[in-house]
Parts: C-alpha cells; sequence; structure tokens
C-alpha cells in the first residue's frame, strides 16, 4: 500500500480540514507573528509551524491566508472598524 493510499494519512487529513473558523483565525494571526520574527525570506517556514501548532492542513492555512475577502475582514477587527 503507497502513503497516498493509506487509510491513516486518509483519516488525519480529514481531521485535519475539520477547522473552526476561530482556530484558523488565531492560526492566521499566528503565521504572520512567526514570518515578523523569522523574516519575509522565510515565510514557508512561519506557515508550517503555524499549521503543526493549530493542527490545520498547510494548504488550508496558505488559502486562508491568500484569501483577500479574509485579509479585509481581519484588517477591519484589528483596527476596531
Amino acid at each position: 500500500m503507497t502513503l497516498l493510499k493509506s487509510s491513516f494519512i486518509k483519516n488525519y487529513k480529514d481531521k485535519v480540514k475539520k477547522v473552526s473558523p476561530n482556530v484558523l483565525e488565531d492560526a492566521v494571526h499566528h503565521a504572520f507573528y512567526l514570518t515578523d520574527k523569522y523574516g519575509i525570506a522565510k515565510i514557508s517556514l512561519a506557515i508550517s509551524e503555524a499549521s503543526i501548532k493549530y493542527n490545520l492542513d498547510e494548504d488550508v492555512l496558505r488559502n486562508t491566508i491568500n484569501d483577500v475577502d479574509f485579509i479585509i475582514e481581519n484588517l477591519g477587527k484589528q483596527k476596531g472598524v
């Protein structure tokens, strides 16, 4: 059985994909914090570490960070709008 067809991997990915919005928001903020700490050159490392800390699929976290609507919504929250 290949690693990609493993039921363990499938089950783990399914578990990781079930994300509450608050956890996802916290993970994004943590990724940005780590990016500030490590520098922009290590943004991939920051996203990877944040996904591990919050038990998220790294692709889900990357897509959320790249989602313009999510960023605009959170900038408004951060500024108190």
